[in-house]
């Protein structure tokens, strides 16, 4: 029976690049249907929650019993600081180890310096009944990370998918 993944992109439309007159919720949702869509690809169920909020999305990733539970997030902090960062809820858990498998796929492509993976306490990691792997895929205040972003939605949602299928086993099928 096949890994069912449940991706949930921000719903944060507040949140504006640096550049490009777009915000973290329209990127997050494009890096997450092309996970969605390489992740079918390559044998997993998979689903995008593409509307509602955090908890919506919880409560809906709970009910369909999801072996995994992915929040797509971009960050911000002062303009300057860059790289991936990934967030787990139980150190040496399921959700930390699928979040360092990620991690070795989407960070090495990324401008900046990833500063790693930590434990956290965020509503997501906490209240979802799936292994949950948080991702901040880089920092949307920064020019040249948001840039990126919004140039390699593919890349990162593709990297996404490679991660996961590092951590079940699955051949990554290209597209």
């Amino acid at each position: 029976m096949a890994k069912k993944i449940y991706l949930s992109p921000s719903s944060q439309p507040a949140n504006t690049y640096a550049v490009g007159k777009t915000n973290e919720q329209e990127q997050c949702r494009k890096i997450a249907a092309v996970a969605r869509d390489a992740l079918i690809r390559c044998g997993f169920e998979v689903k995008a929650g593409m509307d509602g909020t955090m908890y919506t999305r919880v409560r809906e990733s709970n009910n369909w019993k999801a072996d995994a539970h992915i929040p797509i997030h971009t960050n911000a902090c002062n303009g300057k600081v860059a790289g991936f960062r990934g967030f787990y809820y139980k150190k040496n858990g399921e959700g930390h180890q699928l979040v360092d498998a990620i991690m070795t796929t989407v960070a090495p492509l990324t401008p900046g310096t990833s500063d790693g993976l930590s434990k956290q306490t965020f509503y997501e990691l906490g209240a979802s009944t799936a292994p949950c792997a948080y991702l901040e895929l880089g920092f949307h205040d920064n020019k040249e990370e948001a840039q990126y972003i919004i140039d390699h939605t593919q890349e990162l949602g593709e990297a996404i998918c490679k991660g996961v299928c590092d951590y079940y086993k699955v051949t990554y099928v290209a597209p």
